[in-house]
């Protein structure tokens, strides 16, 4: 069993980190994680057994701090014939994670949260029913958006390519009811580059551009909305007012009333490209 030492006495047992990947070339492989990380070619399946852990108080002399290795790999290079599909976590694990997850990140071992995280997503309907509100929440209150980018490129980088929607969405809520603007926005760039594992839905974009336009961050808001507008989405009613009002109160008349009519368009190509334009104006 593990022990992980942090300032807390809670004491929290995770049983459920067992898992395991697709198949490739009809082998099962079972791998560390720093194997599977550098020989992800070579595996189409990835299992951990049951991995104990344990919240404990602090140890003498470390002042709390986390130990490097955290989560060690848990399995051999074996094959195996047949193995029956992993249990999904239980209320009991979930709380478990919901609790690990903030205190391996605000005792700086991200890379060990990073881990868990990873693990807890092979389990089937993880996705689903991971606590990420809370979580993203967490990652809110950080003053650098490190820890929340380091857990977002881990699901980019996962086997089973699930995902980041639950953890980003929320994410960007909390950063806007923080008023943090810049810092949503980064969020949005992330999930519309080339190698996003999804772009953002229409309730996320929703959630974007009217935190931004509420925020008075018209800019930011146009580059959503732009992104939206590439993707095909609809523009609601409530949507069109608050990009409209924030670029009246920006001063913007005419750019106002000619995205408000672009925006009730069905072609969302040409509110694309005046809202390119528009950015383009705006960096002159």
């Amino acid at each position: 069993m593990e022990h992980i030492a942090t300032s807390g006495t809670l004491i929290a047992d995770l049983t459920a980190l067992r898992a395991y990947a697709a198949i490739q070339q009809g082998h099962l492989y079972y791998t560390t994680w720093s194997t599977a990380q550098s020989s992800a070619p070579l595996l189409a399946h990835k299992m951990l057994r049951r991995l104990p852990l344990r919240l404990a108080p602090p140890l003498a002399g470390i002042g709390g701090a986390v130990p490097n290795r955290v989560l060690r790999g848990a399995c051999t290079a074996a094959p195996a014939s047949s193995r029956p599909s992993p249990d999904p976590l239980s209320p009991s694990d979930l709380d478990a994670i919901s609790a690990l997850l903030p205190r391996l990140i605000s005792a700086g071992n991200v890379p060990a949260a990073s881990r868990l995280l990873t693990a807890a997503l092979l389990l089937p309907g993880s996705t689903e029913r991971l606590p990420f509100s809370p979580l993203a929440a967490h990652l809110a209150s950080m003053p650098t958006l490190t820890p929340a980018f380091a857990l977002l490129t881990a699901i980019r980088h996962h086997p089973l390519r699930p995902s980041p929607l639950p953890l980003a969405t929320p994410l960007l809520g909390h950063l806007l009811s923080r008023r943090r603007p810049r810092e949503a926005a980064s969020v949005v760039r992330w999930l519309c580059r080339p190698d996003s594992p999804q772009r953002p839905d229409s309730a996320t974009y929703a959630v974007a551009v009217a935190g931004l336009c509420r925020l008075e961050d018209p800019k930011n808001a146009l580059a959503a909305l732009r992104e939206m507008a590439k993707d095909g989405i609809r523009i609601s009613v409530k949507l069109r007012e608050s990009v409209r009002d924030a670029m009246l109160q920006d001063a913007r008349i005419e750019e106002a009333w000619a995205l408000e009519a672009a925006m009730k368009q069905p072609d969302s190509s040409k509110l694309a490209q005046l809202v390119e334009k528009l950015l383009q104006e705006w960096e002159d």
